[in-house]
């Protein structure tokens, strides 16, 4: 197994054979009917396909499984621009944690022999990885991200990735987000719109580390930092004042009402990653919520 694979394997742990399983996540709807094996029970599956006599003989819950519920089609969909050198909340630096999630999702498909491909870029244009199977392959996809990431990336937009999904992808895909928390406007929720109706989503968010330490905060409050957007100056605690910092704290917490409330809306299962150890809990999260859904 590739290094990029490696670091992704000590944060989502060994056994991830279930995180894709489940009746309503699989992405053929018209399944086949063709028997193919049984599994355990998860939460979320179709009670109708429990196998009641293998069930009484075993003592334990089992499913029907059947070929079209076994191999997925995964997209993952990554913002590569300047906003990915930020730091998040673990001190980690978002391409790092982001890479984490993408290697996180791969591994995942290893077992299944699911297909994985991704779609990543900035603001100037997207790179398409086509969908295959695979160590190998998803090495390459992990090389191919942080290379973009590390090289004078161009501005964060992942609009411009998912409006390429939007118009090149036709069949249905689990498509899985990997950026930052995006701003809420009309560019965005017209484009959830369009992926929503023709494919599953999700959302796995890295988060900023604040831009004004908080008070308990281990960061010197008087340290002056930067946006790695533009350029910009962020003062320090000390330097801005009560009112200036609780004006930005209650323009941040509007700002993330909006977000929550355009996902649900569009119903888009998210999750919120502070850092790598926090990806495998986020994506159980959003797989479960996906798996409730139908």
């Amino acid at each position: 197994m590739g290094r990029h694979l490696d670091r992704a394997k000590a944060y989502v742990g060994r056994d991830v054979s279930g995180l894709l399983e489940g009746g309503r996540y699989s992405l053929v709807h018209t399944r086949s009917l063709e028997f193919d094996d049984l599994r355990p029970y998860v939460p979320g599956d179709d009670v109708r396909d429990i196998d009641w006599k293998a069930t009484a003989r075993s003592g334990n819950v089992l499913i029907k499984r059947f070929v079209s519920e076994k191999h997925h089609k995964i997209l993952v969909v990554a913002d590569a621009g300047r906003n990915t050198a930020g730091l998040s909340p673990s001190g980690e630096v978002k391409r790092e944690v982001a890479a984490n999630v993408i290697g996180a999702l791969g591994l995942i498909t290893l077992p299944r022999s699911d297909e994985i491909g991704m779609v990543f870029g900035d603001g100037r244009g997207c790179v398409d990885i086509r969908l295959r199977r695979g160590e190998t392959h998803l090495e390459y996809m992990l090389q191919r991200y942080l290379d973009h990431a590390c090289d004078h990336p161009g501005r964060s937009d992942v609009v411009t990735q998912l409006r390429w999904v939007a118009e090149h992808y036709r069949h249905r895909h689990l498509v899985v987000v990997v950026s930052d928390e995006p701003e809420v406007d009309d560019r965005l929720d017209e484009l959830l719109t369009r992926l929503a109706a023709r494919h599953d989503v999700m959302w796995a968010m890295t988060v900023d580390h604040p831009a004004i330490a908080g008070p308990d905060d281990p960061m010197d409050a008087d340290v002056v930092g930067y946006d790695v957007a533009d350029g910009a100056t962020v003062l320090g605690r000390t330097d801005l004042g009560r009112d200036v910092i609780a004006a930005y704290e209650e323009a941040e917490r509007a700002r993330r009402e909006a977000l929550y409330e355009s996902m649900t809306a569009h119903a888009v299962p998210y999750a919120l990653i502070a850092g790598s150890r926090g990806i495998r809990r986020g994506l159980i999260g959003m797989t479960g919520v996906l798996a409730r859904a139908g």
